[in-house]
């Protein structure tokens, strides 16, 4: 295995090679010097720790011809709060906005970074600021940001920032939800779950709703937008789903399979099947199919602490304890395992067009071949 990583500022360049238990090191072409260790496993750690070292310094991990489930990007943004980790990949593209919280909560700054580790700030948040979760609108240009529960718009263009749900200080405690499809977006305010049109600028469709505090600590609330945006999912009491109809005013109960607090619904590309991401006691990501009101007994993930569907590419990816799972949509076999990277524990993902993008709680984002 080689890896070579650049300083962009300087040109500067430093790679490493493992060769089994034996690790080669080399600054700005220089001959390389080489490092025995008593096996390969330890090789290995200690070129991860090596390539950490470097990223962590400003240098950049970039290589096209990468095989299947090795990183094609790997950036540093620093070491702020990761405790969220925030970002949004760009339909059609392999560009990301991501969010970074700076030091110790001095402002957050969002980041449009590409598939070759550029790196531009788009704009920034000052103190007291928190971006849980974003989507963006390519139709509209706008970002949509969950910044402390709070609702904002930012338009790209115009560098307009826009507040859509005022503050309710008596709900933070109940928190906010998100989720984008075509020109809709969904939140929560008001003890309501509201849809609206980015474009058309009005409210489509919006609903009570009464979350369960589960556990006596944590609020349910989660929903999510189908892909055609006629029709959304909640989940605001742990042992169903409830999916609405937004024309016609109907709703269809899913008695959920386990009792455990839902944190995360999506969408099949043809809007047939939900995919549950359940945490507390159970951390399993459950599939199943809304109109026939059952769980989807074929399909197996098991435990999964962040998810994600390519739609073109017909894949489901599911991470959990340092590696991300891959499965077929159609034939549901697990086809492939990717080892992340420079991570502690927990990291958002998503794809691009072409890659699966990793932001870990290290603070690195990378990019890995499919």
């Amino acid at each position: 295995m080689h890896r070579m990583l650049i300083d962009r500022a300087s040109g500067k360049t430093w790679s490493i090679q493992r060769n089994d238990s034996i690790l080669a090191t080399s600054t700005g072409g220089r001959k390389p010097r080489e490092k025995q260790f008593d096996n390969a496993e330890q090789a290995a750690k200690q070129m991860e720790k090596e390539i950490w070292q470097r990223l962590k310094k400003g240098m950049i991990y970039h290589n096209l011809e990468v095989s299947a489930g090795e990183p094609v990007l790997q950036l540093y943004l620093g070491k702020g709060y990761t405790g969220f980790l925030p970002f949004v990949p760009i339909p059609g593209t392999n560009s990301s906005y991501v969010g970074y919280v700076i030091g110790q909560f001095q402002r957050e700054e969002i980041y449009l970074i590409d598939e070759y580790g550029g790196k531009q700030v788009v704009f920034e948040l000052g103190e007291n600021h928190l971006v849980y979760d974003m989507y963006y609108c390519p139709h509209a240009g706008e970002l949509v940001l969950n910044d402390c529960h709070l609702i904002r718009g930012y338009e790209v263009e115009s560098r307009k920032l826009k507040l859509y749900s005022e503050p309710l200080y008596t709900e933070l405690a109940v928190g906010n939800t998100l989720s984008l499809s075509g020109d809709r977006v969904l939140w929560y305010h008001d003890s309501k779950l509201i849809v609206y049109d980015l474009i058309k600028e009005k409210v489509v469709c919006q609903i009570a709703v009464n979350c369960e505090v589960y556990g006596g600590h944590s609020t349910q609330l989660c929903a999510a937008l189908s892909h055609s945006g006629d029709t959304f999912a909640y989940c605001t009491n742990s042992r169903e789903v409830k999916v609405y109809d937004i024309a016609s005013g109907q709703e269809v109960v899913l008695p959920k399979s386990i009792h455990a607090m839902t944190t995360r619904i999506i969408f099949s590309p043809d809007d047939h099947l939900l995919f549950t991401q359940e945490q507390y006691g159970h951390w399993d990501l459950l599939v199943y199919d809304w109109q026939a009101k059952e769980k989807c007994e074929d399909w197996q993930i098991g435990e999964t602490r962040s998810c994600a569907i390519h739609a073109g590419k017909g894949l489901v990816a599911a991470y959990d304890r340092g590696k991300v799972r891959l499965y077929e949509l159609v034939t549901k076999r697990l086809v492939a395992t990717i080892v992340i990277e420079h991570v502690v524990k927990s990291c958002n993902i998503a794809f691009t067009e072409d890659y699966l993008a990793v932001y870990t709680d290290y603070g690195c984002f990378s990019l890995y071949a499919l």
